[in-house]
C-alpha cells in the first residue's frame, strides 16, 4: 500500500527541505503524484482538469451552501508562493458582502466569509488553489461498555506493555495531540509536556468563543493548550475532558491511580487545542449536539499542523493524534474532494517530515472513513476490543490502515482523575504510541516504512465491509520492535 513512491522520496528529504518533495499518497487506491483524482465516494466522477485549468477547485456543496446561506465561512488555500495579504485585500474589495476573518496565522491560505460576488472573483483568480468550507468536526467518545477497563487491558493486548519492558518506551519521540487541550498538571502526563499551543477561533456570527488561555485566536507556550479554562467548564463539569484522556493513551505514565503506563511513556507529549466553544443552539442541535458544544474549525487544524511542521525536528515529533472528525463515510481516498481534503497539504508536509498523520476513522459502523481520515496520506484507525473482534461502532473498510483498541478504555481526564471512554477516538492514540515506539526503535525509518511493518507484524482481523471481505492488521508493538538493535534504545 503506498509505499514505493514515498520509499524514493525520503531519500531525498535527507539533504533537502520536504517542501521540495510533496509527500504521495500513503494508499494504493489514491491519485498518484501524476495520475487522474479519483472519485470522493457517493458523488460520482470528478472532473479531470487539464493543466491549462488554473482556477481553484470548488465544492458543488460549498457552491450550493453559499446560495442557501448567502455567505460561508470557508478557507482559501493559496498556490505556493502566492501572498496571502493580497489576495485578502483583494476579496475584501470584491464584495460588501464578503469578510476577510483570519489572514495573518498562515503564509498559505486564510479564512474569509465567502458570498456569491466573492466566488465569482476567487473562480477567477489564477493565485488560489482551492476553496474549503472551513468545516467544524467533532470530538465524539463513545459511552464505555461492560467490557474489561482500562489501559491494563489495551497495552496488554497490543503488547506495548512489554515492548516497554524490553526497553521500546518511545524515550526521545513526541506525540502531539491535536485535541481540545491538556490537564499538564494531572500525575499520569505531569513532566510529559514538551510544548503547548492552541489555535481556536471566535466567530460572533455563530457564537463561537475561543477556547485559548488569552482568549485570542492563537497562542503559544506554556499554557497555552489548558484544557482547565474557565470557558471549558459547564455546569461544574469540564467538557475538555477528550485531550487529556488521549494523551495519557499514547503516552502517560504510571501514576497513583492510573491502571497502568501508557503505550509510550517515555516518549513527550506537545499539546495543541484546536477547538472551539459554540454557545449557539442552533448551531449545536443542526450538529447534534445541544449548547455549549465544542467542535473543531478546520482552519485552526490546517495552523495546528503548520505549527507541528516548525518544531517537528526540534522536538522529534513521530506522530500527530487526530482524534477528531466527521462526514463521509468514503470507501476511497478523499484526496479529490474538495468537501474532505482541507488538511492534505499539511498531511503531505508532516510525512515528508517524517511524521505520521494517525486519525481517528470515526464511530458511525460503516464500511468507510470519515474525513480527515479518507486522506491518503493519513493513518486512519479503527477500533477493536479486548478479544480481537471489531466493535460494532467501529467505521471499516480499506481505507482503515490499522485497528487498535477503542473500548472503555481508562485514562486521564483533567482534575487528576481517570475515567472510561471508547470509540475511535481511544484507538487511534494507541496507533500514535506506537509510532513513537517505533521512532526510537528504527529512528531511520519512514512514516510508509513505519506503517508497512505495523501491518505485517499486527494480528490480521478478517470481517465484512460492504461487499466485500477485508483483512487488516491490529496493531502488536511487542511484534513491531522485535528485530530491533539494543544499541537504539
Amino acid at each position: 500500500m503506498r509505499l514505493r513512491s514515498l520509499l524514493a522520496c525520503a531519500a531525498v528529504l535527507v539533504t533537502t527541505s520536504a517542501a521540495l518533495c510533496p509527500a504521495p499518497a500513503l494508499r494504493a487506491d489514491a491519485r498518484g503524484p501524476s495520475g487522474p483524482p479519483v472519485p470522493p465516494d457517493g458523488s460520482g466522477a470528478v472532473r479531470t482538469r487539464s493543466k491549462e485549468a488554473l482556477g481553484p477547485v470548488i465544492s458543488d456543496a460549498l457552491v450550493k451552501e453559499i446560495q442557501a446561506k448567502t455567505r460561508v465561512r470557508s478557507i482559501i488555500q493559496l498556490k505556493p508562493g502566492e501572498n496571502v495579504r493580497a489576495v485578502a485585500n483583494d476579496i475584501e474589495e470584491a464584495s460588501e458582502g464578503g469578510r476577510v476573518l483570519k489572514a495573518n496565522g498562515s503564509p498559505n491560505f486564510f479564512v474569509a466569509e465567502v458570498d456569491q460576488r466573492t466566488l465569482a472573483e476567487l473562480r477567477k483568480d489564477h493565485r488560489v488553489q482551492a476553496v474549503y468550507k472551513d468545516e467544524l468536526s467533532a470530538a465524539t467518545p463513545l459511552n464505555a461498555s461492560a467490557l474489561p477497563p482500562g489501559l491494563d487491558v489495551s497495552t496488554d493486548v497490543i503488547g506495548s506493555n512489554r515492548a516497554n519492558a524490553a526497553g521500546w518506551t518511545g524515550r526521545g519521540a513526541t506525540v502531539a495531540v491535536l485535541d481540545t487541550g491538556i490537564d499538564r498538571d494531572h500525575p499520569f502526563l505531569a513532566g510529559r509536556v514538551v510544548g503547548e499551543a492552541c489555535f481556536s477561533s471566535a466567530d460572533p456570527g455563530n457564537g463561537t468563543v475561543s477556547l485559548c488561555p488569552n482568549r485570542r485566536p492563537s497562542q503559544t507556550g506554556a499554557g497555552a493548550a489548558d484544557a482547565k479554562t474557565a470557558q471549558c467548564v459547564v455546569n461544574s463539569v469540564n467538557a475538555c475532558s477528550h485531550g487529556s484522556h488521549v494523551a495519557g493513551i499514547a503516552a502517560g505514565r504510571l501514576a497513583a491511580g492510573a491502571p497502568s503506563d501508557g503505550v509510550a511513556p517515555g516518549a513527550g507529549i506537545l499539546a495543541v487545542q484546536v477547538f472551539s466553544r459554540l454557545d449557539n443552539p442552533l448551531v449545536c442541535t443542526a450538529l447534534g449536539g445541544r449548547a455549549p458544544c465544542f467542535l473543531s474549525y478546520a482552519s485552526d487544524q490546517k495552523l495546528a499542523l503548520e505549527y507541528v511542521a516548525r518544531v517537528a525536528k526540534s522536538h522529534n515529533v513521530a506522530a500527530v493524534n487526530m482524534s477528531l472528525g466527521g462526514g463521509g463515510p468514503f470507501t476511497r481516498a478523499c484526496d479529490a474532494d474538495p468537501a474532505a481534503s482541507a488538511l492534505k497539504p499539511e498531511f503531505d508536509v508532516l510525512a515528508g517530515l517524517g511524521v505520521a498523520a494517525v486519525v481517528a476513522a470515526g464511530n458511525d459502523g460503516s464500511a468507510g472513513v470519515a474525513a480527515p481520515a479518507c486522506i491518503s496520506t493519513a493513518v486512519a484507525v479503527g477500533a477493536s476490543d479486548a478479544r480481537d473482534e471489531l466493535t460494532p461502532f467501529t467505521n471499516r473498510g480499506p481505507l482503515v490502515d490499522l485497528f487498535a483498541p477503542g473500548v472503555a478504555i481508562r485514562s486521564s481526564v483533567p482534575g487528576g482523575t481517570y475515567e472510561e471512554k471508547s470509540g475511535t477516538s481511544m484507538a487511534a492514540p494507541h496507533v500514535a504510541g506506537v509510532f513513537a515506539l517505533m521512532r526510537q526503535a528504527y529512528p531511520g525509518f519512514s512514516v510508509a516504512q513505519t506503517l508497512e511493518r505495523l501491518k505485517t507484524t499486527g494480528r490480521g482481523l478478517r470481517y465484512p465491509a460492504g461487499r466485500t471481505t477485508v483483512t487488516t492488521a491490529r496493531v502488536d508493538a511487542e511484534q513491531a520492535t522485535a528485530t530491533a538493535t539494543r544499541s537504539a534504545a
